[in-house]
């Protein structure tokens, strides 16, 4: 089904494929089926992951094809793609280590329970434990079967099987309404429980299930408050500090807490201290972590060591947190997504009527016009916040969606979220370290250039990146490397023009690099259309607002 779906453009054609192929299986098979459609594995929330990288299954593939490095590497850079690279080898008969026994066919549930039981290997002497694991699973496939089990493994399926697509082929399946199926998505999401929900009929029982994440509502960017008014003529508005650092959903059921991050990533080890805050609450909070100290917030940078470091309780007095609740999802057993901003503020403050240890319900106004949105931005740059949030108090938290209802104002200077697609070795002390990033923004489904950098990263941060990119290696040009698009990186610059300089036919002015976010990934990259805005507004005015 995998390889029928990556061979047609026509998403019409996708969806009829993959709706006739999910209503012939069975339950079980089924959920695992639309799951590994829209390149999951395992069920969002669990806590699963397979732990296994592309140094792995380099590993892997040469034992089980006999092939040496360099061929692989070769193979590899030729289709910028493992599992093509291994289906390649595998078809011209290479094989070094066949089964001791012919091997059964394979399954959906028999892969699912490998991928399972990798998820489930840890510890001292783990890497070569999975390595046995990987050896007898790849000996066990097709050609082709391999290449999709590299590609899952990986989370590089790329054959246009986004969950939109995923969810329209569900709907049709078991005849079900589109809405119905996004919104249980967006409630659970496990498109593998929405199909099977879909099936029995029962989409309309979903509803939040505490400890599980949710899609977070986003905001679109403001040119200035005068835009702000002009889209919410004599409306009040709240408004509130918009903070640098991490963006975090926390459910809190008694004494259970689990803390998840943007990217639905459990990150709860992370913050011990907001965990401790939370518990006792029955809630779901969406709020930002953030590094605050002596009453002031901390830069971003401050926040990141924390990120990285495997026990963040040895910088918890160095580099302290509040997490800043500004929305209640669910409390007490009740969703609340659907009532108005407004309510659920209410509702916030009588959960958390004072500060709980490092938790703090986040300060907000009331305002009306282009002045009075003004004096605040500027009070909060004053007080060390980045910028302030602008909402519609009648929305509801609408999940997994940007829009108008929810408003950024950053900073005049603004910055650029993109990813890292290739790098340039750098000279002097940086001789032999990959100091120089190319960054690249969406054009639709496109990564395309805008710029490079080589500034704003700390010595310790170069050698991390370097080690990093060497690992996502897909083509070495001696000097300048391409790496698969993972590492995300927040750019900030002095201006933007057109310029046939990168693909992406703009240019930024002295581009340095603000911030590694490991918070982020390439999906939430900026795009093209962001980058035309902020070129208009240039022309418009000769420096940058938003």
């Amino acid at each position: 089904m995998l390889e029928k779906s990556g061979s047609t453009r026509s998403r019409l054609a996708k969806v009829a494929m993959m709706s006739e192929y999910l209503r012939g299986l069975g339950e079980e098979e089924l959920g695992i089926a639309a799951r590994f459609l829209s390149g999951e594995i395992y069920p969002r929330g669990s806590g699963m992951d397979a732990g296994v990288g592309y140094r792995m299954l380099l590993d892997v593939a040469a034992q089980v094809t006999g092939a040496s490095e360099e061929e692989l590497l070769r193979t590899y850079r030729a289709h910028g793609d493992l599992g093509d690279a291994l289906q390649e080898i595998l078809g011209s008969g290479r094989i070094a280590q066949p089964p001791l026994v012919p091997a059964e066919p394979l399954s959906l549930k028999g892969v699912y329970d490998e991928f399972v039981r990798l998820a489930g290997i840890a510890g001292e002497g783990s890497y070569q434990r999975k390595i046995v694991r990987l050896r007898g699973l790849l000996t066990s496939c097709s050609p082709l079967e391999a290449k999709y089990v590299v590609k899952l493994l990986l989370g590089e399926l790329r054959t246009g099987a986004v969950e939109g697509v995923v969810e329209q082929a569900i709907a049709e399946a078991f005849g079900a309404k589109p809405e119905d199926v996004k919104r249980a998505r967006l409630m659970t999401g496990d498109l593998g429980e929405v199909a099977i929900l879909a099936r029995r009929g029962a989409l309309g029982s979903v509803g939040i299930s505490p400890l599980r994440p949710l899609d977070f509502m986003l905001a679109e960017a403001l040119a200035s408050p005068e835009e702000a008014v002009e889209r919410y003529p004599g409306k009040a508005l709240i408004a509130e500090y918009k903070y640098d650092g991490v963006r975090a959903q926390v459910h809190a059921v008694g004494e259970e807490v689990r803390i998840f991050s943007r990217r639905l990533e459990d990150v709860t080890w992370s913050f011990p201290e907001v965990v401790e805050g939370v518990r006792g609450l029955n809630a779901v909070l969406d709020g930002e972590v953030v590094a605050f100290r002596d009453g002031a917030p901390l830069p971003f940078h401050e926040l990141q060591r924390r990120l990285r470091r495997k026990n963040p309780q040895e910088l918890s007095d160095e580099v302290p947190v509040v997490y800043f609740a500004y929305d209640v999802l669910y409390m007490d057993g009740r969703s609340l997504v659907d009532l108005p901003l407004s309510d659920r503020k209410r509702l916030l403050s009588e959960l958390l009527p004072e500060k709980r240890g490092a938790i703090s319900t986040s300060p907000w106004w009331t305002i009306r016009s282009a002045e009075e949105i003004a004096e605040l931005f500027r009070r909060s740059r004053d007080e060390g916040y980045e910028g302030l949030m602008l909402k519609d108090p009648d929305s509801a938290y609408e999940l997994g969606k940007r829009g108008w209802k929810w408003m950024k104002l950053k900073e005049e200077l603004d910055t650029l979220d993109a990813v890292v697609v290739g790098a340039e070795y750098g000279h002097g002390k940086r001789a032999g370290l990959l100091s120089d990033l190319i960054f690249a923004v969406w054009d639709g489904d496109l990564l395309k250039v805008v710029g490079k950098a080589y500034s704003g990263l700390t010595d310790r941060e170069i050698e991390w990146v370097t080690k990093r990119l060497r690992e996502l290696e897909i083509r070495d040009e001696g000097l300048r490397i391409y790496v698969r698009p993972e590492i995300v990186v927040e750019v900030a610059f002095d201006l933007v023009q057109e310029s046939d300089r990168h693909d992406g036919g703009y240019a930024l002015r002295f581009p340095r690099i603000k911030a590694l976010r490991s918070d982020k990934g390439p999906e939430d990259a900026d795009t093209m259309d962001k980058l035309r805005w902020l070129a208009k507004m240039a022309k418009r005015r000769g420096t940058l607002h938003q």
